[in-house]
Formats: C-alpha cells, sequence, structure tokens
C-alpha cells in the first residue's frame, strides 16, 4: 500500500454522525516498512501535529493474513479467550508468535449454546509494530487492528441485513449478517479478475437468501465499473458501492467523497471507534 488515509468522524446528539477530515497522505506500509522509512513517517508525524491529532487508531492492510472460523466457549474472560486464539495460531502458523489476531463473533445461535463460533484473523504484526514504536513519541495508539474488522462492523451497524464484497486483485472477501452481527464469512484467494466474477456468483446461488440483502462492494477492483455491471447483470441483483458516507447520512466537511477503498478503510475505523465510545 502507497498511500496513508487520516479520517476524523464526531457525533452530535443534534446533528449526527459527521466527518471532519478524510485526508490522504502520498506514503504508505510499504515505505514505512522499507530502508529509510523514518522519511516516510516524517509525512505522517507532520500531518497530525499540524491537525493536532494526539490518538489514533490504527486501521492496516497488511500484505497477508489468514482468517479463520473457531468456536469458544460462550462466557470466556479476554485472557483466556486470548491464549485459546494463539493456541489456534500454532496448529495453523508456522511462526504463531510473529502474527496478532483479531475476532468478530458470529449471530449466537440457540443450537450453539454454551458455545459461540467466531471469526478470527490472523496476521503479521511487524508493521504494527514499527508503526507503534515509531508514532508514540507524537502521539497516543487506543487501538489496532485488520482493516476488515471496523469495515464489517461499521456495515453492520446499521443493523439492517447486508451483504458485503470485498474484491481486491489478489483476494475476495464476502461478509453478510443482520441486526448488528455477522452471519456468514467467506475468503478466497484469487489468480485471475474472473475468479472473483466466479466466487462472488457461487457465493450467491449457494445462498439465494443473500440476494435479498442489499450488496455493497468494495477494494481495488470495485473502482473498475465495467467489472460490477457485469457482475451485477450475471447475479441480477444491483450491487452498490459501499459508502458510509451515504448509509449513515452523515455530513461531510472533508474535500473527499470518502468512498474510495483507502478512505473506507481509515473511515470505519474512526467511526468504530467512536461508536465504541459512545457505548462504552
Amino acid at each position: 500500500m502507497n498511500t496513508t488515509v487520516v479520517a476524523n468522524v464526531t457525533y452530535d446528539e443534534s446533528g449526527g454522525f459527521s466527518v471532519r477530515e478524510c485526508k490522504t497522505i502520498r506514503t504508505g506500509t510499504s515505505a514505512y516498512s522499507a530502508t529509510g522509512g523514518e522519511k516516510a513517517l516524517t509525512k505522517l508525524v507532520s500531518f497530525l501535529r499540524k491537525k493536532q491529532i494526539e490518538t489514533v487508531v490504527l486501521s492496516i492492510h497488511t500484505p497477508c493474513f489468514f482468517p479463520l472460523d473457531t468456536v469458544f466457549p460462550k462466557n470466556i474472560s479476554d485472557t483466556t479467550f486470548d491464549a485459546h486464539c494463539r493456541a489456534e495460531a500454532g496448529f495453523l502458523l508456522s511462526k504463531p508468535g510473529e502474527y496478532m489476531h483479531d475476532n468478530i463473533p458470529y449471530t449466537l445461535k440457540p443450537e450453539q449454546r454454551p458455545v459461540r463460533k467466531h471469526l478470527v484473523f490472523y496476521y503479521p504484526d511487524t508493521l504494527f509494530g514499527l508503526l507503534h514504536h515509531r508514532l508514540r513519541a507524537f502521539c497516543s495508539i487506543s487501538d489496532a487492528t485488520l482493516y476488515l474488522k471496523p469495515m464489517i462492523r461499521s456495515v453492520a451497524a446499521t443493523l439492517q441485513p447486508f451483504a458485503l464484497l470485498e474484491i481486491e486483485h489478489e483476494y475476495a472477501t464476502f461478509s453478510a449478517g443482520s441486526n448488528g452481527e455477522l452471519e456468514h464469512f467467506s475468503y478466497w484467494r484469487l489468480n485471475h479478475q474472473n475468479d472473483a466474477e466466479y466466487f462472488a456468483l457461487r457465493e450467491l446461488m449457494i445462498n439465494p437468501h443473500y440476494k435479498q440483502h442489499p450488496i455493497y462492494i468494495t477494494g481495488n477492483l470495485s473502482l473498475d465499473k465495467s467489472f460490477i455491471e457485469r457482475l451485477s447483470d450475471a447475479a441480477g441483483k444491483i450491487l452498490s458501492p459501499l459508502n458510509l458516507v451515504d448509509l449513515y447520512a452523515m455530513e461531510n466537511n472533508a474535500p473527499s467523497s470518502c468512498c474510495t477503498p483507502i478512505e473506507l478503510k481509515a473511515l470505519s475505523a474512526a467511526f468504530v471507534n467512536l461508536c465504541d465510545r459512545k457505548t462504552s
């Protein structure tokens, strides 16, 4: 990734959600971790200082990640949950100590009690550790997460049925849920753009009830309008580009529309963090 986006979302009881900042900085994770990364990071630090931003949430698009469906006891402490995730990593990864993890619980079904199914993401911790080390002198890092967690949660937070198709050059994901919770997640590695069309259509054929939900699409391949049109025609369903500003009727005071894939990652993280603080 060669760009970084800094997003700021506020909430007012009378006016609702507002986007105060959505700034793209022309340097990204590939530059931060390369030789001479300090120079690249200076651009980010300079912007944070200029805007007097003292606390940030890191949401990063890592080169690779590994999703895993697993089941844990329903009533489990955070410490025990973390220990279980690390134990699972030992079976999945050759160097489990070099990975972080996030999770999203699936909808709790009656037949699952007293256990609950979770979607766990494992991803390398090198970049997170590097950014935390370099940024901590300038600001406080309140949270760090793989971008998919806040993206899925931000769409689910509408409390309406949804399906989210994300198509990148290397992989595609499909998420679906309702009532604010995740019900389904699929992930595929891609060798060609045509693979994305195949897997997306196959997903809707296997789970036809999700065609009744609004289907949002994002990811770098979603910028290809002809691709979206072909996929919509084949699916017999309009796929709507994901736009949180429209989805939540946010007031947008930023020059950008905040709807490109990289902007959505930052905006989702800021939005979810604000919602968590509101309910805590």
